[in-house]
């Protein structure tokens, strides 16, 4: 991944803080993480408004509903040998 060098100004309380709460990280890594997080954050924040514009129609909720059954889903993989669990007797 490509970095841009750039000239901030920042509360150094808060780039302290931040520092300690990510156990001692980079200026670059502090700020790398809460741009990453910003950017989760207003995601999910504009997916939570499309919703509350347009709430899910019946379909929606039908699909939403429907009631699964995990019995359903079976092989013939003995997984606990594969990965060497053993199981209890």
């Amino acid at each position: 991944m490509s970095k841009t060098k750039a000239s901030v100004s920042l509360d150094p309380a808060k780039v302290a803080q931040a520092r300690e709460l990510l156990g001692g990280a980079t200026l670059s890594e502090v700020i790398d993480i809460a741009l990453g997080r910003l950017i989760v954050g207003e995601l999910e924040r504009r997916h939570v408004a499309g919703y509350v514009r347009q709430p899910p129609d019946h379909d929606e909720v039908a699909w939403a509903e429907v009631e699964r059954d995990p019995s359903g889903i079976s092989d013939d993989v003995d997984w606990a040998g594969l990965y060497g669990v053993s199981r209890p007797t």
